[in-house]
């Protein structure tokens, strides 16, 4: 049996926080790229657009996608937003509810990406980062 290729494309480009300053191009780039990987002359992925949600939203799509792969499938996750570090330098995805002084409870852990993506049975995955 054939592997599936799934895409799983999260954006976001507003912010509930002020010190979060909304982002232009994020939504217009999710749009774009769904659209190429989604035509089936070029990417043929099966796509999802995930765009501004909270971070729990995000972590339960992207783990989601991970958890339910086969070995032949192809994922992958693209997160256009902000990045953000911790004060220890823990890299966290900004999500729309995120608050940067409580990282950990509102924003998604890199950590958290690279279990799903570790965890997978899929062979193939591909993570695309514009943040």
């Amino acid at each position: 049996m054939a592997g599936r290729r799934k895409a799983l494309i999260v954006a976001v480009d507003e912010y509930e926080q002020d010190a979060l300053k909304d982002l232009r191009s994020a939504a217009a780039d999710a749009e774009a790229l769904s659209r190429v990987l989604g035509d089936p002359q070029i990417g043929d992925f099966t796509v999802q657009v995930v765009q501004n949600q909270p971070s729990y939203v995000i972590q339960a799509q992207i783990e989601e996608m991970f958890s339910e792969s086969r070995p032949d499938d192809v994922l992958l996750l693209h997160f256009s937003g902000h990045g953000l570090k911790s004060e220890s330098g823990e890299l966290f995805f900004a999500a729309a509810n995120t608050r940067p002084n409580r990282l950990g409870s509102t924003a998604v852990a890199a950590e958290l990406v690279q279990r799903c993506m570790r965890e997978s049975r899929s062979r193939s995955g591909v993570l695309l980062l514009d943040c």
